[in-house]
């Protein structure tokens, strides 16, 4: 007897003493998914319920229950490595009925944006596949296949800081890969083949022995592909058709479906989708660090390392991407900015060379007085005189010089102004020319001395 029929799941029935069910979420052949009210905590949680009609029964209940309570034990373990998989915080089995209890997430599947936008941006799904790789990457390092990958098990919803952010679900034919040796309760039958036949890869479509974790980077490659183009590499209106496809290797190029796409694209599918298992990309890192390369290049271009501001979000229950300005525009304010720099540059230099070229300004009349000249003293530059400056100055006051002492030959450079020369003996020192702002008074009658020879300046 299974739990469908012994038991009535419906609005306000509690299960495990404490989960009030609210409302039904969703429904697949192995169980049903609803929102439900933790009563002593007061949070919304998910809780899955295993049950599959006995009619639609694809293997005994004892099989499926241990399949389920290795479902929750496998996810707890993975969640709490990363984020990128659902977390589940509660499992057991109540008078038959098994549950599953996992976080309540807001926002949609992968198959629902599809299914409203037909095309992804390459953008988008290059976010989408670099983190469920992180999640299979946890998931093969612990040695657990998914075996069912495929946008109705990648939830779309956003971080904290509003960032888009991946969640893998539904590890519910998840198998450990030591079970193809040492069969448990929940392995699979034999001839059985468990998922969803357009996600799947050649070994798995034929149940090999020897499926791997490349099975999980064929089904992401088909994710990815399907994205892009709004349609599946492998053609096929049943079941039967679609496996004999699959199998003879008859996988539609994507340029068919996207001929706007970069080449780079096409040559990452080829090897993904490529017949011989070793061909194809052998880790999720890998597969993601290709695919982001390759949806960089072309008219569509967007690296995993661009800034955040181009980070895809989800608001509503929809994808939205931040407004980027144009790459050509881009282009133009950058080329812009470099001429303005360039001009700025070559005006400071014209000012520099101007100042350079100038005459120096003339002492203030507040300058200290000019000292007695030593012997070994060189004769200070002259002014050069400013329009309009008086210039017919009396000679200076003679100041007894010290004892006179031979000089040193002297130093052979030249003068960096014009210079004013002066008598043999005393020198006379140099005088500044007043401001015009600053009227001298009237001077008194000159000695009869020897005057200043302005010829000489020059």
């Amino acid at each position: 007897m299974v739990a469908s029929e012994t038991m009535d799941i419906d609005v306000g029935r509690v299960v495990a003493g404490k989960y009030e069910l609210v409302r039904l979420l969703g429904r697949g052949s192995m169980g049903e998914v609803w929102s439900a009210h933790h009563l002593t905590l007061g949070e919304h949680v998910a809780i899955k319920l295993l049950t599959q009609a006995q009619g639609e029964a694809l293997e005994s209940t004892t099989a499926a229950t241990a399949r389920f309570q290795f479902e929750a034990q496998v996810a707890a373990r993975l969640s709490r490595k990363t984020r990128h998989i659902v977390r589940v915080t509660d499992h057991g089995e109540e008078d038959g009925l098994a549950y599953l209890v996992m976080e309540q997430l807001e926002g949609e599947t992968l198959e629902a944006v599809a299914e409203r936008e037909q095309r992804v941006p390459a953008a988008t799904v290059t976010k989408i596949v670099t983190q469920v790789a992180r999640a299979l990457t946890q998931a093969h390092g612990e040695g657990v296949l998914h075996r069912d990958l495929k946008p109705a098990n990648l939830f779309l919803t956003r971080d904290e800081e509003g960032k888009l952010l991946v969640k893998l679900l539904d590890f519910g034919i998840a198998r450990a890969i030591h079970a193809h040796r040492a069969p448990s309760a929940f392995a699979t039958a034999k001839g059985l083949v468990f998922g969803t036949p357009s996600y799947m890869s050649p070994e798995q479509a034929i149940a090999s022995p020897r499926l791997d974790h490349r099975c999980d980077l064929w089904a992401l490659a088909t994710i990815a592909y399907e994205a892009l183009s709004g349609a599946l590499p492998v053609a096929g209106t049943d079941t039967d058709e679609i496996l004999r496809n699959l199998c003879a290797g008859r996988t539609i190029p994507l340029h068919e479906r996207r001929p706007d796409l970069s080449p780079a694209l096409d040559a990452f599918f080829r090897r993904a989708f490529s017949g011989a298992i070793g061909g194809r990309f052998q880790s999720a890192s890998d597969l993601a660090q290709a695919f982001a390369r390759a949806a960089a290049v072309g008219d569509e271009r967007e690296a995993a390392t661009e800034p955040p501001d181009a980070e895809p979000t989800v608001r509503g229950g929809a994808l939205e991407t931040a407004p980027r300005m144009d790459r050509r525009r881009r282009a133009r304010v950058t080329v812009l900015a470099t001429g303005l720099s360039l001009l700025a540059l070559l005006g400071v230099a014209m000012a520099w060379r101007a100042l350079a070229a100038a005459p120096s300004a003339t002492l203030p009349p507040s300058a200290p007085a000019p000292r007695p000249p030593t012997a070994a003293a060189a004769p200070l530059p002259a002014a050069v005189p400013l329009p309009g400056a008086v210039t017919d100055l009396p000679p200076p006051v003679p100041v007894a010089s010290p004892p006179r002492v031979e000089p040193r030959a002297p130093l052979a450079t030249a003068p960096a102004r014009p210079s004013l020369s002066a008598p043999a003996a005393p020198p006379t020192p140099a005088v500044a020319a007043p401001t015009p702002a600053a009227p001298l008074p009237a001077p008194a009658p000159p000695p009869p001395a020897k005057q200043v020879d302005k010829s000489q300046v020059f």
